[in-house]
């Protein structure tokens, strides 16, 4: 009896060592990709893998509950502006999630769907919906600055 009890310890000694294994990294959970999940403010960081030119900037607004958004942006102009809209989110069974909008006053659709590639709490990675799409990386932020707002106003 006694050496069944030692063979027994000298197992669960073996295995507690065999459990025990270095910290492993911390990795993110993806989020599901829901009107609830993106939605809050996010600022454009980087297209095609660089960051945007200082003086230029995108923050995109996204609103859950009327699935409308608002886009203050100064990319294309030479003045900021403010573009709003309605958005929807679409699983294909082959892209996955696929953003897509249609502007306010008539102005038509996005020129692009964009396939949400990642969704974090704290970033959000889209590619065109094309060949070769281009990649861009938003970060959730607080708020849009005051003297974005005001530029515009």
């Amino acid at each position: 009896m006694k050496s069944i009890l030692k063979i027994a310890a000298m197992f669960m000694l073996v295995f507690s060592f065999s459990a025990c294994s270095e910290e492993s990294e911390f990795v993110p959970q993806s989020l599901d990709v829901t009107p609830n999940n993106i939605a809050g403010i996010w600022k454009l960081e980087e297209v095609a893998g660089k960051e945007i030119p200082e003086g230029t900037f995108c923050y995109i607004e996204y609103v859950r509950r009327d699935r409308k958004f608002t886009i203050y942006q100064k990319l294309d102009s030479m003045y900021p502006r403010c573009i709003t809209g309605t958005y929807s989110i679409e699983k294909d069974p082959h892209k996955g999630y696929v953003l897509s909008g249609k502007y306010d006053f008539g102005m038509g659709d996005w020129n692009n769907s964009y396939i949400v590639k990642a969704l974090y709490e704290t970033t959000m990675t889209l590619v065109v919906d094309a060949e070769n799409g281009e990649t861009s990386k938003y970060v959730r932020c607080n708020e849009v600055p005051a003297d974005i707002i005001d530029s515009i106003r």
